[in-house]
C-alpha cells in the first residue's frame, strides 16, 4: 500500500527538518521553502495533506492557503497550520480560511502523528462518500431510465403511468436531494461531531431511497406473477411486535393511538415467508398512518381455524382515517393508481404499496378485502393459512404487544446478575418502572450463591434470572449451568451485547431460556418479562413525566460513563501488554455495551471491532483498530466532560434536619442490607449531605456492602455534629 504524501511548507530549514524527521517513517514527505515552490510541487505531485507555516516572506501562509483553495484541483486537500503563532485571532482566522486544524510549535511528534492520522481518515471517508454519491446518482439515473423506457414502450399513452413516473421522480429526488446535500456539508465540515450527524442523515435517506427502489423493482414480478415465497419457521408475535415498534413513533407524532391486539397462540412456529408478510403489514400500517389524522389505528389478528398441523389466521387493520368511496375501492389496488393526487402530494408515495400487498396476499392463497366509508375510516383484512412447525421445544410468547399510552405492571421476584455499574443501573431502572424490585449480584459467583442460599433454605425460588454473559470470577454461562445443576427451574435470560446466531446457540446449550440484546428498548424487555412473569395490570403513561425521567436517566448514565471510563483505554492496553486477553476482551465488551446504552454508536462500533478481534482468547487486533477506539473514546469523554461538574445542591451541616436525615439513612440502611434497588430513589437526598460523594457512587453502582460501610461513617459524623 502506498504511503500518504505530506507537503510541508516553511521557510525555516531547521523547522522543515524537525517536522520531516517526525513524519518520515509513516509518510512520504515533500518540502517547500515558499508558497510559489509549493504550487509548483502541487502541479507535478499528488499530495494528500499540507502542513503550512504562517510567517513566510513573499507570500505568508494565509495568502498561500487562499491561492491553493482558489484552484479547483487542489481545494479539497486538507491544510493544517503548523506555526509558532499561538494567539486566538490568528487561529480563528486560519480556520475561517478553511484550515482543518491549527497546531502550535513546538509540537509533540506522537500527537502530531495521531492528528494527521485522524484527518487523513476523514479525507478517506469524504472521498468514499463522494464516490458513493456519484455511483448512487448513476444507479438511480439508470434505474429511472430503464423504468421510463419500459413504461413508455408498454403504454405510451397511459396517463396513470405518466402520473406514476412523476410521483417516482418526486419521491426519489426527495431523499436523493438530502443525500447530496448532507454529503456536501460533510465534505466541507471541520467539526467531527457535525460530520457524524451529516453522515447519519445521509444513511437514513439512503435507506428511504432503497425502500422506494425496492418497491419499483417489484413491478416486473407483480406483472408476471412471479413472486417467489420462502417457507421457513417464524414467530408471528415477533413479526407483529417489529411492525408496532416501527410505526408507534410515527403514529405518536400525529397524536394517533396505535393498538395491536393479537390473539394468536398455537404453541408452535408458523411456516411461511415472514419477510413478505411483514412487507404486507408494514404497507397497510403505513397507509393507515398516512391517511389518519386523528383517532385510532388497530391491528387485529385472530385464529379462524386450528388443527394439529395447520392454522388459519385473520389479519385486520382498522383506522379512523379519511376513508374512500366504493368507486375508489375498485381501483386502489391497481398498479400506479392513487385515489387523490392532491392528498397523495401531501403524504407522499408512488402508488405501488397496495398493489404489491395485494399480489403477495394472493400468492400466499389469501384475498385482500376493503371496507370503507368516507370520513369514518377503513378496514383492510385478509386471512392466510400456515403449516405449523414440528418443533415441540418452541415456547411461544403470549403475543403481548404494548402500546405507547400504557406501561405494564409485573409481579415476580427477579435476580439480576451484572458486574457493570452502568448496565446494572439501566436494568434496575427499567424493572423498577414496571413494578419489580430486583435482587442484584455483582458477578456470576455472587448470583450462584444467592440462588443456592434460597435453595438450601427451601425458600421460594426466583421467578426469573437476568444474567449478563461476560462477568469476572464466574461468567454468565458457567453461572447458568451451576444454577441449573442445583435443580433450580427458574428461567434464565441472557442480557448481552453478543447476539449473533452462534452466540445464542451457545447460550441455549448452556440452558439459558432466552436472550435480550444490549442496548434494549423498554418494550423489548417487557415482551421478554411477559413470557415468564404475570402482568398485574397497566398504568397510564404521563409522557411529560416519562420524558423528564428518561432525560434524567440518560444524563445520569452519561455522567457515570464519563466518570467510570477515564482509564478504560489505559486498562485495555495494559491488559494487552500483559498478555491478559480475557480481561482485555471483557473490557472491550463492557465498553461496547455501555456506549450503546448512551447512544454513542461510533464508539460502540469501534469497541465491537476490538471485542470481536479479542474473542476466544486470541488477539487478532490491529494497531489501526486500537487507535480508532482510542480516538472515539477520547471524543466521547471530551464531549461528556461538562457533566462531571454535578449540579446537585450540597447543603451545609447546619442546614440539615439531623433527626429526619438519620431516619432517612436508617431506611436506606435496611434497603442496602436487603440489596434492594429502591435505594436508588434516595440518591438526591443522600447527595445533599456533605461528604457523601463516595456513598452516592457506591449506591449508583449497587455496591451494597461498601455502601453500608460508608453509610455507617456518615451516620456517625452526623450524630457527632448533633451532640
Amino acid at each position: 500500500m502506498k504511503k500518504r504524501r505530506i507537503l510541508i511548507i516553511d521557510d525555516s530549514l531547521l523547522k522543515l527538518e524537525v517536522t520531516k524527521k517526525a513524519l518520515i517513517g509513516n509518510y512520504d514527505v515533500l518540502t517547500a521553502l515558499s508558497g510559489n515552490e509549493a504550487l509548483d510541487i502541487l502541479e507535478k505531485e499528488r499530495i494528500d495533506l499540507i502542513l503550512l507555516d504562517i510567517e513566510m516572506p513573499e507570500m505568508n501562509g494565509y495568502q498561500v492557503m487562499k491561492k491553493i483553495k482558489s484552484i479547483e484541483l487542489f481545494k479539497y486537500i486538507p491544510i493544517i497550520f503548523l506555526t509558532s503563532r499561538s494567539d486566538e485571532e490568528s487561529e480563528l482566522y486560519g480556520f475561517s480560511l478553511g484550515a482543518v486544524d491549527y497546531i502550535t510549535t513546538p509540537f509533540s511528534p506522537p500527537r502530531l502523528l495521531k492528528r494527521l492520522e485522524l484527518h487523513l481518515s476523514l479525507v478517506n471517508q469524504k472521498n468514499e462518500l463522494r464516490e458513493f454519491n456519484e455511483n448512487l446518482k448513476q444507479l438511480v439515473a439508470e434505474r429511472t431510465s430503464d423504468l421510463q423506457k419500459a413504461l413508455f414502450a408498454a403504454q405510451a399513452a397511459d396517463r396513470a403511468k405518466t402520473t406514476f413516473l412523476a410521483n417516482v421522480s418526486h419521491e426519489v429526488r426527495t431523499p436523493l436531494n438530502s443525500i447530496i446535500g448532507f454529503s456536501e456539508l460533510a465534505q466541507n465540515e471541520s467539526s467531527l461531531n457535525k460530520t457524524r450527524s451529516y453522515i447519519d442523515r445521509t444513511l437514513e435517506n439512503a435507506g428511504w431511497l432503497l425502500d422506494i427502489i425496492n418497491n419499483i423493482l417489484d413491478i416486473p414480478n407483480i406483472e408476471s406473477g412471479r413472486i417467489i415465497l420462502d417457507h421457513i419457521p417464524f414467530e408471528l408475535s415477533k413479526l407483529l411486535a417489529y411492525c408496532n415498534t416501527v410505526f408507534s413513533p410515527l403514529a405518536g407524532e400525529k397524536g394517533i393511538s396505535l393498538y395491536c391486539n393479537t390473539k394468536v397462540y398455537t404453541g408452535k412456529k408458523l411456516i411461511g415467508d415472514p419477510m413478505r408478510l411483514r412487507q404486507v403489514i408494514m404497507c397497510l400500517l403505513s397507509n393507515a398512518v398516512k391517511f389518519t389524522n386523528s383517532g385510532t389505528i388497530e391491528l387485529l389478528t385472530t385464529v379462524e381455524k386450528l388443527s394439529k398441523t395447520s392454522v388459519t389466521i385473520v389479519f385486520e387493520l382498522k383506522d379512523s382515517g379519511i376513508g374512500i368511496t366504493p368507486e375508489q375501492i375498485d381501483v386502489i389496488c391497481q398498479p400506479f393508481i392513487q385515489v387523490d393526487d392532491k392528498i397523495t402530494r401531501k403524504v407522499g408515495g408512488v402508488g405501488l404499496g397496495l398493489t404489491i400487498a395485494k399480489s403477495i396476499i394472493e400468492s400466499m392463497g389469501g384475498e385482500l378485502k376493503v371496507e370503507s366509508e368516507v370520513g369514518k375510516g377503513s378496514i383492510f383484512s385478509f386471512s392466510l393459512s400456515f403449516d405449523l412447525a414440528d418443533d415441540s421445544e418452541t415456547t411461544p410468547s403470549n403475543a403481548i404487544i404494548f402500546n405507547d399510552h400504557e406501561i405494564p405492571v409485573f409481579s415476580g421476584d427477579v435476580l439480576v446478575c451484572e458486574d457493570n455499574d452502568l448496565n446494572m443501573q439501566v436494568i434496575c431502572d427499567h424493572l423498577l418502572r414496571v413494578g419489580i424490585t430486583p435482587i442484584v449480584a455483582q458477578n456470576g459467583k455472587e448470583g450462584v450463591e444467592i440462588v443456592e442460599q434460597r435453595f438450601r433454605k427451601n425458600e421460594t425460588p426466583f421467578d426469573l434470572i437476568l444474567m449478563d454473559i461476560h462477568m469476572p470470577v464466574i461468567d454468565g454461562l458457567d453461572a447458568a449451568m451451576l444454577i441449573i445443576g442445583m435443580g433450580v427451574k427458574t428461567p434464565i435470560v441472557a442480557i448481552t451485547a453478543n447476539i449473533l446466531a452462534d452466540d445464542i446457540e451457545r447460550y441455549e446449550k448452556s440452558g439459558i431460556s432466552d436472550t435480550v440484546g444490549k442496548p434494549f428498548t423498554s418494550k423489548e424487555l417487557w415482551r421478554c418479562l411477559a413470557k415468564y412473569l404475570s402482568v398485574k395490570g397497566y398504568k397510564s403513561i404521563n409522557k411529560n413525566y416519562q420524558a423528564t425521567e428518561e432525560t434524567k436517566t440518560l444524563r445520569l448514565l452519561k455522567t457515570n460513563f464519563a466518570r467510570n471510563n477515564k482509564n478504560t483505554f489505559a486498562e485495555l492496553t495494559q491488559s494487552l501488554d500483559n498478555g491478559n486477553i480475557k480481561l482485555a476482551h471483557r473490557i472491550a465488551h463492557t465498553l461496547k455495551g455501555n456506549a450503546g446504552q448512551i447512544g454513542e454508536e461510533r464508539l460502540r462500533s469501534a469497541a465491537a471491532v476490538v471485542d470481536s478481534n479479542l474473542k476466544d482468547g486470541k488477539n487478532k487486533l490491529g494497531s489501526e483498530q486500537l487507535l480508532n477506539l482510542e480516538i472515539e473514546l477520547a471524543l466521547v469523554l471530551d464531549e461528556l466532560s461538562p457533566l462531571l461538574a454535578d449540579s446537585r445542591k450540597v447543603s451545609k451541616i447546619e442546614e440539615i434536619d439531623i433527626t429526619k436525615t438519620l431516619e432517612m439513612l436508617d431506611e436506606l440502611s435496611l434497603l442496602l442490607k436487603n440489596k434492594d434497588t429502591k435505594c436508588l430513589r434516595f440518591l438526591d437526598e443522600v447527595y445533599a449531605i456533605p461528604g457523601t460523594e463516595e456513598l452516592v457512587r457506591q449506591i449508583e453502582g449497587c455496591k451494597f456492602k461498601k455502601a453500608l460501610a460508608s453509610l455507617d461513617i456518615v451516620k456517625e459524623r452526623l450524630v457527632s455534629a448533633d451532640e
